[in-house]
């Protein structure tokens, strides 16, 4: 029913880049700031490991469990790209308000910037 061999290769990536999303929210962990995003990137690659596990069993699931692993796979990506998306907006919705503040700055200095200030 699937194409085993490209759900070999889907599991390699998703499981390489679960266990790298996992790592990367290990060292991110180990700073104060960077807890909120590590827990992120390690659900983040949580998902993927479960899409992985998921992908894995499709390729020598019987028929019956064919719905369950595939029905697991989908929810497990879905979170995966909600979550991202979600990122997406924030960092846009960030981006736009730096740049209002940014162009209020620019109103309020009378469109005068002065790079080179002399500290005493």
């Amino acid at each position: 029913m699937f194409d085993n061999p490209t759900l070999d290769k889907f599991a390699k990536w998703s499981g390489f880049m679960g266990v790298f999303s996992i790592v990367v929210g290990i060292l991110q962990a180990i700073t104060i700031i960077g807890i909120p995003s590590a827990v992120i990137m390690i659900i983040m690659g949580v998902k993927l490991l479960g899409a992985k596990s998921a992908a894995k069993a499709l390729t020598v699931a019987p028929e019956a469990d064919v719905p369950t692993q595939f029905n697991k796979m989908v929810n497990d990506l879905r979170v995966y790209f909600q979550v991202n998306g979600v990122l997406i907006i924030i960092g846009l919705i960030v981006g736009v308000l730096a740049v209002i503040a940014m162009i209020v700055a620019l109103i309020a200095s009378g469109g005068n910037l002065d790079f080179n200030y002399q500290f005493n």
